[in-house]
């Protein structure tokens, strides 16, 4: 999970930061691609009393947030010390240890009740896709949100054949805003970022499921097999903004756009909100 600062320029014009501002992050985010410049600027933006040491530090922060020399991110920064030293309380939820976070295992766990409705923005930058229990996780984030409090999903929607265990449709993200009372303050797509294999995961696999290698011998050999594994797949991503406009409980969605028959008044009744 990561953060840009670009993208931090982006949910500022939205709202989701500001000085006082009470931050749920749903895995602890590091910072990506940043600026010394940018860093102190952000923290004088919103914080009228920075640390003393605000150059230094601006300059550490951002020297971490840069890639090695292969193009690999350092991950030696936190989103969350950025919105500390702007004014702004920070709390993760993970299932590896990070920057303020607390141990969650949202598969079986509910929030914490200490978090639950205790949050102004909640975030959730590329971590839901990796849980497989999705009703639990984005009632968490439901929880977790006070009223009138702001929701970020960046997620990702197209091209992500070997990241997590689930791509987004927007379907998806405007019935949960629907069945949850959620007024939808902006959605966009992002990328291409990168592209990808369609076969990375069965490469991976193959030692495991012997299978799989007959399959990818037939690169090479089998018309179909070949033109998939030169095919360059482009990675997008969601992204929605949500602002919560009521407290109520949270309610799952049911789509019903592909059913052909009657649906039983049962399931129908069980949806309404």
């Amino acid at each position: 999970m990561g953060i840009s600062m670009s993208m931090i320029h982006v949910m500022e014009g939205y709202g989701l930061l500001g000085h006082g501002r009470k931050i749920l992050d749903f895995g602890s985010s590091n910072l990506y691609t940043a600026t010394p410049e940018e860093v102190a600027a952000f923290v004088k933006r919103h914080n009228p009393k920075p640390r003393s040491d605000l150059d230094a530090w601006a300059a550490r922060l951002a020297a971490g947030s840069q890639p090695d020399a292969s193009g690999q991110a350092l991950n030696q920064a936190f989103a969350g010390e950025l919105f500390e030293a702007a004014g702004m309380g920070y709390d993760a939820i993970d299932i590896a240890d990070g920057y303020k976070t607390t141990i969650v295992d949202l598969n079986s766990k509910r929030l914490p009740e200490k978090m639950v409705g205790a949050y102004d923005t909640v975030l959730n930058h590329g971590t839901s896709e990796h849980i497989l229990n999705q009703m639990n996780v984005f009632a968490a984030v439901h929880a977790a949100t006070k009223k009138d409090g702001l929701i970020m999903h960046l997620v990702p929607s197209i091209g992500y054949v070997d990241h997590g265990y689930f791509c987004y449709t927007s379907r998806f993200f405007f019935d949960l805003a629907a069945y949850n009372n959620y007024e939808v303050v902006d959605m966009w797509y992002d990328g291409p970022a990168s592209q990808e294999n369609v076969f990375a995961s069965a490469r991976q696999y193959q030692t495991y499921f012997p299978v799989l290698t007959k399959r990818l011998e037939k690169i090479g050999q089998v018309e179909r097999e070949s033109l998939l594994d030169r095919t360059n797949i482009p990675t997008i991503s969601i992204a929605l903004v949500y602002r919560k406009v009521k407290n109520v409980p949270f309610m799952g969605t049911v789509e019903t756009s592909t059913s052909v028959g009657a649906l039983p008044s049962d399931l129908l009744s069980a949806y309404k909100s």
